[in-house]
């Protein structure tokens, strides 16, 4: 009987939460892009660059929401690391026009860097987008 009691008690508590402690939001900063829930402001995803985050098990309730975070999920990390092969790239071909005599960089090379720091950040900016539109239809299909 007791354990009956705490069970049920559990359940009440869960659905008394209210949409204002629920709802998602973004929030960016010099720290990095993080998830934070409700008016209490409490984070519950930082999205980093090396390790991956599991945007899909957060906005799970809602089915749009977890497309949306696929769709983020495929797209940061590639887009992350590609932009940054782009500028070592770049960093490295002009430490090498430094060392020696004084020659222009190939233009090959600054296609190619060029090319790497745009795909990068046109898979960062499909990325972003994706989350907002994540959080967004996580927020909407909550209970209000």
């Amino acid at each position: 009987m007791g354990f009956a009691l705490m069970t049920s008690t559990a359940e009440i508590e869960a659905q008394e939460r209210t949409y204002e402690e629920d709802a998602l939001r973004l929030d960016s900063g010099l720290s990095g892009l993080r998830i934070v829930r409700g008016v209490s402001d409490s984070v519950v995803l930082t999205v980093g660059i090396v390790r991956a985050v599991d945007v899909v098990r957060l906005v799970a309730p809602s089915p749009n929401a977890v497309a949306q975070a696929k769709v983020f999920e495929s797209n940061y990390r590639q887009g992350i690391w590609t932009a940054a092969l782009g500028v070592a790239v770049w960093g490295a071909a002009f430490a090498i026009n430094h060392i020696g005599p004084n020659q222009p960089v190939p233009l090959g090379v600054t296609i190619t860097t060029v090319a790497l720091v745009s795909y990068g950040a046109t898979r960062i900016d499909t990325a972003k987008r994706a989350l907002s539109k994540a959080v967004w239809w996580y927020n909407r299909d909550l209970k209000r």
